[in-house]
């Protein structure tokens, strides 16, 4: 079984945009790629491998507030403490829809189809989050230009789907 990354309805910030041309079998297109960084609980490293979140995350021995009946203590100590402050994810998302909310919803959303993403970046925070951040490489319409422009360094909320059969594995077990 292989992770695939996917984000539903996920408040992120826009941080940096990079807007170029590019030319596709003879013809120039606009090319853009799109920064976005997030802070989410450590189970979204899981999205890329299994053991990824428990690599760098352990429950805490002796933890301060008790927990409520029949749950289980999220894992929140940083395994290396401040050792490593965080890593890069080599992981390509090819072919992956892409939707960012704007104005009303619905027909004015933000669609990239076909985006490909990577230069994944995971943080480690105290507390069992992860700062993450990832680039969006897509081909917006001069429309969409400009309203992830307006957008830029604002706080968005971004859903990615990958597109199931173009993913390539990571290349690494995730048996137990």
């Amino acid at each position: 079984m292989q992770s695939l990354f996917e984000l539903i309805e996920q408040t992120a910030k826009l941080s940096h945009i990079n807007v170029r041309s590019e030319t596709h079998g003879g013809e120039t297109v606009v090319g853009a790629d799109l920064k976005i960084v997030f802070v989410e609980s450590s189970g979204i490293l899981s999205e890329f491998h299994p053991r990824l979140r428990f690599a760098f995350y352990m429950k805490d021995e002796n933890p301060q507030q008790a927990s409520l009946e029949g749950q289980e203590p999220e894992p929140s100590i940083r395994v290396f403490g401040g050792l490593i402050k965080g890593f890069d994810i080599e992981y390509d998302l090819k072919g992956a829809e892409v939707v960012i909310k704007y104005g009303l919803g619905g027909s004015s959303d933000i669609h990239l189809e076909t985006t490909n993403i990577n230069g994944f970046k995971a943080g480690l925070l105290e507390g069992g989050s992860v700062s993450m951040s990832f680039v969006i490489k897509c081909n917006p319409t001069s429309d969409q230009v400009s309203k992830l422009t307006e957008l830029l360094g604002n706080e968005i909320t971004i859903s990615v789907k990958p597109a199931e059969e173009k993913q390539g594995s990571l290349g690494l077990p995730i048996e137990g």
